[in-house]
């Protein structure tokens, strides 16, 4: 989105799987009711946030750490959602 600020955040990812296939779809969900772009970054892999494909490849394990980046308006909001999964333990409840 040209003209939008890009927000960047660095998040620790406590998830006790690390970042796999539940967890992805989990982060495809809350991306999607967003009207903006969100990419992810581990290590030297950046994987687009709405895209299933893309996380899985990153292969997050637990404590690594996570560059997350947003633009478009509610861009905090979105990357607040993020950084609350990933800040958890153990997977939420569906």
């Amino acid at each position: 989105m040209s003209g939008s600020t890009l927000i960047s955040r660095t998040v620790k990812l406590n998830l006790s799987q690390g970042l796999h296939i539940r967890a992805c779809s989990k982060v495809v969900a809350i991306v999607g009711k967003f009207n903006g772009q969100v990419r992810i970054r581990y290590g030297n892999r950046t994987a687009d946030a709405s895209s299933m494909f893309d996380l899985v490849q990153l292969a997050a394990v637990p404590g690594s750490e996570l560059v997350l980046e947003a633009n478009g308006d509610g861009a905090e909001g979105v990357l607040d959602a993020l950084e609350q999964l990933f800040s958890l333990t153990a997977e939420p409840e569906e």
